[in-house]
C-alpha cells in the first residue's frame, strides 16, 4: 500500500527567551541625571511587586510617550542566581523577536515608577513601567494594538539605560537622536530606490514604445512593398494581353499566381555547364513573355480574304464573345480551339 506523504513540520516561530536581565543593585544615574542607590532588597521588591493583572509592562523600542507601541509584554519579573532583575516576555511580535535575535538591539533600558509616583500601581514600592530595547529602528509591523494610560503617566517615572553590564556612572545615550538618524537614513535609501525604480520603468516604457514604433514602421513598409509588387504584376499582365501572349480572361489568375510565387525561394537548376538561380515568379514571367501570341493582330497581304473571321480591329471582349459563339455552334470544341478558329485566316485569290 502506498505510504502517505509525510507532513512537513511547521516553521518554528521566533520569540524572546526567558530570563532577560534588565536591572541590578547598585548606584545608577537615570535619564534625567539623578543618582539613585538600589539595594538587593530594593531589587527583590521590584520582582515581588510586579503583577501583570494590575498593570502589564510592555516591551518597547526606546522610551516612547505613553509606553506605545508595544512589541511584546512582560509576563513575570524575577531574579537570577546573581541577584540581577530579569523578565520573562510573552506575546512578542515575531519580527521584533527576529531583530533582537539578529543583534539589532545592543542595549536595554528599564523604566520604573518610583514608590512616590502618582501613577504607581503599588504605592510605596518600585514598579516596572516598561522595558526599552535600544539601538535599532522600529520594525514595520502592521496592526499593533496601542495601550492607553491616563494623563500625567510620565510624572515621576525614572529610566535606567544598560544597567546590567554598564558602568553605574556611564552617561545615557540620546537614543531619540540615534533612532531619528537611522530613520532619516532609511527614508533616504527608500527614496533613492523609488527614484531608481521610476527611472528604470520610464526607460523600459520608452524602449518598448520605440520597439513598437519600429515594428509598425516595418509592417507598413512591407505592406507598401507588397502593394507595389502586385501593381507591377498587374502592369506586366496588361502588357502581355496587348502583346497577345495572355488572354484577358487569364489576367486575374496570372496576377494572383505571380503574387504567390514572389514569396517562394529561388530555384537552382543546371543549364549546360552552368548553374542558374531564378525565382519562380520571374520564371513564369519569362515563360509568358516568350510564348507564341494566342491572338494574331498582324496585317494580311492584299487580295486575301479571311474566311472565318478577323481579329483585326476587334476588342478583347468581341474576340471572347466570338469564341464562345463558335463553341455553341460546334459542340465538343473547347475554348482554345474556338479561339483559334475565330482568329485564324484562310486566303482566297
Amino acid at each position: 500500500m502506498p505510504q502517505a506523504a509525510a507532513t512537513p513540520p511547521a516553521a518554528k516561530s521566533v520569540t524572546l527567551p526567558a530570563g532577560i536581565e534588565i536591572f541590578r543593585a547598585g548606584t545608577h544615574i537615570d535619564d534625567q541625571g539623578t543618582s539613585h542607590v538600589f539595594s538587593d532588597a530594593d531589587v527583590a521588591g521590584m520582582a515581588a511587586s510586579y503583577n501583570p493583572a494590575t498593570r502589564e509592562a510592555p516591551l518597547t523600542i526606546g522610551h516612547p510617550e505613553h509606553n506605545l507601541p508595544a512589541y511584546g509584554w512582560v509576563q513575570s519579573v524575577g531574579r537570577n542566581a546573581a541577584g540581577v532583575l530579569t523578565i520573562n516576555p510573552h506575546r512578542v511580535e515575531p519580527q521584533f523577536a527576529e531583530m533582537v535575535a539578529a543583534g539589532r538591539f545592543t542595549k536595554r533600558s528599564a523604566s520604573f515608577y518610583p514608590p512616590s509616583a502618582p501613577n504607581n500601581p503599588t504605592p510605596g514600592k518600585w514598579y516596572l513601567r516598561h522595558v526599552a530595547f535600544l539601538g535599532a529602528q522600529p520594525p514595520a509591523i502592521a496592526g499593533l494594538k496601542d495601550i492607553q494610560f491616563s494623563e500625567g503617566d510620565e510624572v515621576g517615572v525614572v529610566s535606567f539605560a544598560e544597567t546590567v553590564n554598564a558602568d553605574p556612572t556611564q552617561e545615557t545615550t540620546d537614543m531619540s537622536k540615534e533612532l531619528q538618524a537611522q530613520l532619516d537614513e532609511a527614508n533616504a535609501k527608500l527614496k533613492a530606490e523609488q527614484e531608481a525604480t521610476t527611472k528604470l520603468k520610464a526607460e523600459k516604457e520608452a524602449s518598448d514604445q520605440a520597439a513598437k514604433d519600429a515594428k509598425a514602421a516595418a509592417a507598413s513598409f512591407a505592406e507598401r512593398a507588397k502593394a507595389d509588387r502586385k501593381a507591377g504584376f498587374v502592369s506586366f499582365a496588361e502588357a502581355q494581353i496587348k502583346a497577345g501572349t495572355l488572354l484577358p480572361k487569364d489576367k486575374a489568375m496570372a496576377v494572383a499566381t505571380l503574387d504567390m510565387l514572389a514569396d517562394a525561394q529561388p530555384v537552382e537548376f543546371s543549364e549546360g555547364d552552368t548553374t542558374k538561380k531564378v525565382s519562380p515568379a520571374q520564371w513564369l514571367q519569362d515563360l509568358i513573355t516568350s510564348a507564341k501570341p494566342v491572338v494574331d493582330f498582324s496585317e494580311f497581304a492584299g487580295g486575301k480574304t479571311p474566311v472565318l473571321g478577323s481579329a483585326k480591329g476587334k476588342t478583347d471582349a468581341e474576340i471572347d464573345q466570338a469564341a464562345r459563339g463558335y463553341m455553341q455552334q460546334h459542340k465538343g470544341v473547347n475554348y482554345a480551339d474556338a479561339l483559334t478558329a475565330v482568329t485564324s485566316f484562310t486566303t482566297t485569290a
